[in-house]
């Protein structure tokens, strides 16, 4: 597997107005866009350490059937998040880059005119 911290650093780095931010209440790291929270990497209740993403629905079912890495949102939503274990060696980078861009693209998506365009701006 792919260094995951890096990897979801680069990723966030080339999306406009997202940010990573710590929250010790959590133990998780949070991906912001607009001040809405678009992914979550922590652990699990073993340890694991996962990525957790909005999807659409019928998306995050076919990445469940296909994958045994990927399961309904830990502690989410669990029709619009899925949560994506890092330490599998069958999730490459790709997949990794597809949902948490796609999840970015979510929430981006449902933010004001004015929130896009100070993005945008900025």
């Amino acid at each position: 597997m792919v260094n995951a911290g890096e990897l979801l650093k680069d990723i966030v780095s080339e999306l406009p107005g997202a940010m990573i931010v710590h929250k010790d209440e959590w133990g998780a790291d949070t991906f912001l866009v607009g001040g809405k929270i678009f992914a979550m990497n922590g652990t699990n209740k073993t340890g694991q350490t996962i990525l957790t993403v909005k999807g659409l629905p019928s998306d995050n079912e076919e990445l469940i059937e296909l994958n045994a890495a990927i399961s309904p949102g830990y502690y989410m939503n669990k029709t619009h998040w899925i949560s994506i274990l890092l330490e599998d060696e069958s999730i490459g980078a790709p997949i990794i880059e597809k949902c948490l861009k796609q999840s970015y693209q979510l929430i981006y998506d449902k933010l004001t005119k004015k929130m896009k365009a100070e993005i945008n701006e900025g």
